[in-house]
């Protein structure tokens, strides 16, 4: 009796969905090919994509965010203080020195107070530029002072704007003055930056190391802590050419990446996605796809689920 109802229930399923799993699996042990109609197809929402020949990526897709620059302008104030106040002291120490050299005018103690105070001054400036670097990087703390000037000015004036952008693991630091692509949610906003330096710390969430870049121009209307996407120069390797997988046929499963290849005009069968590489296009495998290939660029998760339904309740009729 049992064998009887798998057997009608099999049947309803090609007749009210069109769409069924092959009785054969790939070589190996692999997923298992399934055939689905052209209307079950329309009714999935199925959308095939032809690949297409694409050169190797020459850098590596990461995230940015715009940052508020009120900290650095606030440190850059301290740090300009006493650098100020460590002038003014060693301008002092320069006159006492002089007036107790020529006529002792001045006692030696003043000249000593006089020496003390520019110590203590020195160390405020060193302290306010240590501060300024832990916070920002040696970047921005080792500019000239007016360099970092013209970068302070700019900021105030919303004509340059700070983005921090996440190196991902594996990928060579870009070196400061080296220039960063960086784009927001239109497709206009594309910008060129350029890099300061590295950030002192890792961000928190994805536990990546970063680098602050400076964009000026158009990309001062970003509001501040937008996310943007950056695309991270990385050294070139040679033969690997290959194709860019449309990001809306990726499927997440057992922790793997997949993607339903057309094999015929009803029949898919799931491929794994190996060494890929994120770009902002898709995503580039140089190995298991081929230009020509047929891919589902849409209504993937539909398949996946006339490949590997709920499981019924088990049958509780003992016959």
């Amino acid at each position: 009796m049992k064998a009887t109802l798998f057997a009608a229930i099999a049947t309803c399923l090609v007749v009210t969905t069109g769409a069924v799993a092959a009785d054969e699996s790939d070589e190996g042990g692999g997923p298992k090919s399934i055939a689905v109609d052209a209307v079950a197809q329309t009714r999935f929402g199925v959308m095939i994509a032809v690949l297409k020949g694409a050169a190797a990526p020459t850098g590596t897709t990461s995230t940015g965010r715009v940052l508020d620059p009120s900290t650095l302008l606030q440190a850059d104030s301290e740090l300009t203080a006493a650098a100020a106040s460590f002038a003014a002291s060693r301008a002092e120490v320069d006159r006492t020195q002089k007036l107790y050299s020529e006529d002792r005018t001045v006692s030696r103690r003043a000249v000593e107070a006089a020496h003390a105070q520019a110590q203590a001054d020195l160390q405020k400036v060193n302290a306010a530029r240590r501060l300024l670097a832990l916070e920002w990087g040696g970047g921005v703390a080792d500019l000239q002072a007016h360099r970092r000037a013209e970068l302070i000015d700019d900021l105030s004036h919303a004509r340059a704007e700070l983005v921090r952008v996440e190196v991902p693991a594996g990928t060579p630091v870009p070196r400061a003055g080296s220039t960063l692509e960086v784009r927001g949610n239109a497709p206009a906003d594309v910008f060129a930056g350029t890099v300061l330096g590295n950030m002192p710390l890792a961000d928190p969430r994805l536990q990546t190391r970063g680098v602050l870049v400076e964009v000026k121009g158009d990309a001062t209307r970003l509001p501040i802590g937008q996310m943007l996407s950056a695309e991270v120069p990385a050294a070139e390797v040679a033969g690997t050419d290959g194709v860019v997988l449309p990001r809306g046929s990726l499927l997440r499963r057992d922790a793997r990446i997949w993607v339903y290849v057309q094999t015929a005009p009803t029949t898919f069968v799931r491929r794994q996605v190996r060494d890929y590489k994120p770009i902002s296009t898709g995503w580039f495998v140089a190995q298991g796809f081929a230009p020509g290939d047929r891919v589902v660029a849409g209504g993937a998760a539909a398949l996946l689920g006339v490949e590997s339904p709920a499981p019924a309740d088990k049958d509780k009729d003992k016959d």
